[in-house]
């Protein structure tokens, strides 16, 4: 009550009191601080702020209290070290954000002589170029209000109190603030670093010496452990078990197998609800080898652990380990299902990695007892024969069969492909060309299906560069030819395929040429000087680049493709056509 009717002595004197009763609050130090401020008797007041803050370092309000008293003191860069330790306490909080804008107007007004000289910081010419090499502040360029906002202060210094709320700009000031005046906030930012090492060093002390102890007690421990008999269990049925399990647990680390055997067995015969002495000894059977005994220890352990309502997670290691010993028998479906036992009794990352990965082996060995190249073989010419009667349907479930029993048979997925191609399906179509090319990358015939997939997925500058690798490898083939011909004649249809632009702006490939600065001056000379773009374009390499943009910024129209298609099916396709259906048909190898 005397602190908010200003009568700050009478306040001084009840919080005194009040400390003298319990010297940890910190809230009383804070309001006495708050008080003394009050007072201007602002050394008083930081000797409170301080003590409130060692009290309640956690405490974003004492920290405001120690920013205003630092302020008082007219120790500017002191006060704004406070607020800002206290932000990283108590990010937001109004008392902390209000003190430090009122710093950092004091601290701009002394180093300019008013906010008229404030402005004489923003106001330099190379206010842009110093925003962008600032770590701090760069990233702001991309804020279009901020660019508008530095533009604003260069021209208008007057401008700088209608932004002096946002915290992008009292960034700003800081960091001109810190160029001016180097020195001042290197000691700053020194002192904090040495008082950040200092607190990190105290915590590394701390935590070595709770390890120390911790080895300590568990030494000791040991020791006592080592030093009991059997007879200090007589009565004791229950520790007579731990005392043989930690025995079988100390053979087993040494990989004296068959001594910690005897001691599990002891463990059990001594405590038969200590089930877990039996998934001990299916760990040691399992490193023995002996897969057979191991599972027989697995499952003895879930019926006796299941009986004695044991902990789930012991029930869930024991399935586990019966589904390690399965693998290593090859039975891989009991492996499946012991490790999917295991997850219903205790969801576990490392059985679930097991789990897929056993499931992966099983599908490879299902598929791999599946393969017989010779009966490929005859799937594959039977699709071959189904091809040539045009059932294309037929032919691709015969292809179907023939990569199940050979899939490394590059021909049957381009095979395959055709039939995908003749159904439209041109995603499938591409997918085997893909397999086909992976399997043998000089595989002619699968570049050129899989560039006429590229055309029709509008996709020209890829189609254009499988047609011209497959000439490289074969370079009098008529369909490459033809295909090269149909993707260059797009560029002059002129027409636009708006589809065909997107896919190809999103090719790496076109994208590095775009930021390629020799190319964007031949395109601007196209428009502007033909004679130096012609000129340029007598180096091959970039012809070669300009065409593939060309190409890339045209296509065939959707509606053509379409109607030619409809002619196809209908049979009304030119002579040329008909003779590349049957080439096609032919060629399914």
């Amino acid at each position: 009550a005397a602190f908010s009717a200003k009568n700050y002595s009478e306040a001084i004197e009840w919080f005194t009191q009040g400390i003298a009763v319990d010297a940890s609050n910190h809230v009383l130090f804070s309001n006495r601080s708050a008080s003394y401020a009050g007072l201007q008797e602002f050394d008083k007041a930081l000797d409170d702020a301080k003590k409130c803050i060692s009290i309640k370092p956690d405490w974003g309000k004492g920290y405001g209290r120690e920013g205003a008293a630092y302020h008082g003191l007219g120790d500017l860069e002191s006060a704004i070290q406070s607020y800002q330790k206290g932000l990283q306490v108590e990010p937001g909080l109004a008392m902390l954000t209000n003190g430090l804008k009122e710093v950092e107007a004091d601290m701009a007004a002394s180093a300019g002589g008013g906010l008229g000289n404030i402005g004489n910081l923003v106001q330099r010419p190379d206010l842009l170029e110093f925003v962008a090499k600032s770590p701090m502040l760069s990233q702001f360029l991309v804020q279009p209000d901020f660019a508008d906002i530095l533009n604003q202060l260069k021209s208008d210094p007057k401008a700088l109190g209608t932004h002096l709320n946002d915290q992008r700009v009292q960034m700003l000031l800081q960091e001109l603030l810190r160029e001016k005046n180097p020195d001042m906030f290197r000691k700053a930012e020194e002192d904090e670093i040495k008082k950040r090492k200092e607190k990190e060093a105290a915590e590394e002390a701390k935590k070595k010496q709770e390890e120390e102890e911790a080895k300590r007690k568990a030494a000791e421990e040991a020791a006592r452990k080592a030093a009991m008999t059997e007879d200090d269990f007589k009565d004791d049925p229950k520790g007579l078990s731990d005392f043989y399990k930690d025995k079988g647990n100390a053979a087993y680390k040494a990989k004296q197998f068959e001594e910690a055997i005897s001691w599990y067995t002891k463990a059990y015969e001594a405590n038969k609800e200590n089930v877990t002495v039996l998934t001990n000894r299916a760990a040691v059977r399992f490193e023995q080898k002996q897969y057979d005994d191991c599972v027989a220890d697995c499952k003895k352990a879930i019926e006796e652990g299941r009986a004695c309502r044991a902990d789930w997670k012991i029930i869930a290691r024991a399935f586990e380990r019966m589904g390690n010993a399965y693998v290593k028998q090859e039975r891989l479906e009991e492996a499946i299902a012991a490790y999917n036992d295991s997850l219903v009794e205790n969801r576990v990352r490392d059985v679930e990695k097991k789990l897929k990965e056993t499931e992966k082996l099983l599908k490879e060995k299902t598929a791999n007892a599946y393969l017989d190249p010779a009966k490929a073989q005859e799937e594959k010419e039977k699709g071959n024969a189904l091809v040539k009667d045009g059932k294309w349907i037929d032919a691709k479930a015969a292809y179907d069969e023939a990569a199940r029993r050979n899939p490394k048979d590059h021909t049957i997925y381009s095979n395959r492909a055709l039939c995908y191609m003749k159904l439209m399906e041109w995603p499938a179509a591409k997918a085997d060309c893909d397999k086909a090319l992976e399997i043998e990358p000089t595989f002619v015939r699968a570049l050129e299906r899989r560039g006429n997939c590229y055309i029709m997925l509008k996709e020209q500058t890829k189609a254009l560069a499988d047609f011209r690798k497959g000439l490289e490898l074969d370079p009098s083939n008529v369909g490459l030819q033809s295909g090269i011909q149909r993707v260059e004649a797009s560029m002059f249809s002129g027409k636009r395929d708006e589809e065909a632009v997107a896919n190809a702006m999103k090719d790496p490939e076109i994208q590095q040429i775009l930021q390629d600065p020799v190319i964007n001056n031949v395109l601007r000379d196209l428009q502007e000087n033909r004679a130096a773009a012609q000129e340029a374009l007598k180096d091959p390499v970039i012809a070669e680049r300009i065409q593939k943009l060309a190409a890339a910024a045209s296509s065939l129209s959707a509606e053509q493709e379409q109607r030619r298609l409809q002619r196809r099916a209908e049979g009304e396709e030119t002579g040329q056509r008909r003779a590349d259906d049957a080439r096609d048909r032919s060629r399914c190898t």
